[in-house]
Order: C-alpha cells, then structure tokens, then sequence
C-alpha cells in the first residue's frame, strides 16, 4: 500500500512538471516519458533491472527532470555500474530548479547527490603502461571497445567492477592484448609490449632522380630536335618548289621546240628559245640538287637528336639514313628520282 502511494506520488510530481521543465516539450514527449517511466518501475519492483534501465534512460532523455534521473541513477548502481550511476546523479544536480518544483523534486537531488558520494568509493581504475613505443608514434589504446584519447594514456582510466578487455596498437602493427578482472574500488596496472611496423624511407636528400630536363609529370620529356631538322628542311621545300617550276617552263620550252624542230634540229630562229630551255633545265637540276640536300641535312638532323636515353646514331645508320638524290632532264622529260 506504502508503496503504491509512493509510485502515485511520483507520477503526480511528474505530471505537475509540464510548465517548468517540460515547456519546451510536446505533449507527445510528455507522455512517452510519464508511461515509461511507470513501466520501469513496474520492471524493477518485478526483479528486470535491465529492462528497468532502458526505460528510465528513455523517461530521462524526454524529460530530464531530478525525479527521472534519480531513477535512472539508481538502477545504474543497483547493476554495479557506479561509473555510470555517479555521473548520471551529479547531472542531477546541474538541472535547473523551477520556481514550481514540488518537494519530491527536491528530495530527488538531494538523494541522488547522497547517492553520487556513496558509489564513489565503488569505482575501480586501470592504468595502461605501454612498452616499445618508439619516439614519435603515437600508440592507440583501447578500454572495453572504447578509445582513451592519447592525452590521457598516463592517467587512471575510471572502470566499473567486473572483467575488462585492453587492446593496443602502433598504426597498422599487431595488436598487443589483455583482459583483466577489477573489484569494487581496485586500481589495476596493465602493461603491454607494442611492436611498431616499419617506418617508410625517408625520401632521399636531393629528390627522387629524375632525366635531364624533366620538369616533373608522369612521362619523360620529348627529345630535343636538332636545329639541322628545321634548316634542312626548309631548304628541302624551297628547292623542291624551284625545281619543279623551272622544270616545268624547261619542259614547256623542250614541247614547243620539238613541235617547230626537224629531227632535234632548229633552225637559228629557235636557238634563244632551246638556250632559255637549258637554262630552265639546269636551274631545275640544280633546284632538286638543293632539296635533296637539305632532305639529307634534316635527316642527318634527325640522326643526331638527343634520344630519351642518351644514345648516339652510329655512323653507319647516319649514313644509310643520307638520301640518294638523281636530278635528270631529257627531251621529253625532266624531275629527280632517288632513294632515302
């Protein structure tokens, strides 16, 4: 009967909450957290402590009210958790008051402040000392699944009662491991041996070697053309050019002749036009003997370039490399043949 009063005394405290703490709450979140928490205490007074926390956890996280997280608290300690459950009452006290706080509210910090001093000395430690860490790395340690921030290594890490799992670890090294059983209270002392992989090769004082001239990229620079290549053949193109113009007013000349000469004889009224013919003639022989000596300079040009791996053209190849140019001029024809 006692304690049925209780249980409606509580549930009325809450539900005079909603203009202080619950203002800034939908009813919707009211009302998830009053049901919850009547059934956490339905849960525990039934002997399901666990089921009992998550509801008070739920019932907290809604309302955030001194009678809410008293309970939490308690079912925290009740599970041999005091890590948890003195935290969970000093964040009582960090709640604000309100002008209409009723008097369970009130009796619920100061009995979860009670109960934040009496699980206190139930708080066990462990301290990680960590051997083969070489300067300048920096170890990962973790506590039960969870990381200890490398600031805080050398401090004693808080642990509740009960078997605790310590893993360490240099980078992508082999885990070093350890479990250990803690009692109320205790401070335990862990140490574990890390192996450190390889640190990478410092990069060498000058650089990664690279070709002469290479600037950086993927890929090796293009060789370098010798300025013969553009010389030789330019000289090509414009003796080309001459050759076959003069070639072709020495030809048109030669077609004229042969149509007003007798047997490949002219009579003196043609002799200017069969000298102007030998002379367009010649300058054609001698155009193509131009190109094809600037063809020969841009393949000697070509020859002597710097290649990607500093090789040299042998002489011979230079040589089979030199074309073979053969300007000629006949009665009915004229040009160059030749190799290359």
């Amino acid at each position: 009967m006692r304690r049925s009063l209780l249980v409606a005394f509580t549930l009325a405290s809450l539900a005079a909450w909603p203009r202080a703490s619950f203002a800034q709450r939908n009813a919707a979140d009211v009302e998830t957290a009053r049901e919850a928490y009547r059934q956490g205490l339905k849960m525990r007074e039934a002997g399901d402590l666990r089921g009992a926390l998550e509801k008070f956890r739920a019932a907290h996280a809604l309302a955030k009210t001194p009678i809410t997280g008293l309970e939490l608290c308690k079912s925290h300690a009740a599970l041999a958790q005091p890590v948890e459950a003195r935290e969970v009452c000093l964040g009582v006290s960090r709640i604000p008051p309100s002008s209409e706080e009723t008097a369970r509210s009130a009796e619920a910090r100061a009995e979860a402040a009670k109960i934040a001093e009496e699980v206190k000395p139930k708080i066990g430690s462990i301290v990680v000392v960590l051997q083969g860490v070489p300067p300048g790395r920096t170890p990962t340690v973790t506590i039960d699944g969870r990381a200890v921030p490398p600031a805080a290594l050398s401090e004693p890490r808080s642990v509740n009662p009960g078997t605790h799992e310590i893993v360490a670890r240099i980078e992508t090294g082999p885990e070093a491991r350890s479990t250990v059983e803690t009692r109320e209270g205790e401070g335990r002392r862990v140490e574990l041996t890390v192996v450190a992989p390889a640190a990478p090769p410092p990069p060498p004082p000058g650089g990664p070697a690279v070709p002469p001239g290479w600037q950086g990229g993927t890929e090796p620079p293009p060789k370098k053309k010798s300025p013969l290549v553009s010389i030789g053949l330019g000289v090509a193109v414009v003796g080309g050019a001459a050759g076959l113009i003069t070639g072709f007013v020495a030809l048109n000349g030669k077609s004229s002749l042969d149509n007003r000469c007798v047997d490949n004889k002219c009579g003196p009224a043609e002799h200017s036009a069969l000298d102007s013919a030998r002379t367009f003639g010649t300058l054609a022989t001698v155009s193509f003997v131009i190109a094809g000596a600037g063809g020969a300079l841009a393949l000697v040009g070509l020859a002597t370039s710097p290649s990607s791996t500093g090789a040299a053209p042998s002489k011979a190849r230079t040589a089979t490399l030199a074309p073979q140019v053969h300007p000629y001029l006949g009665l009915g024809s004229a040009g160059v043949h030749g190799s290359f």
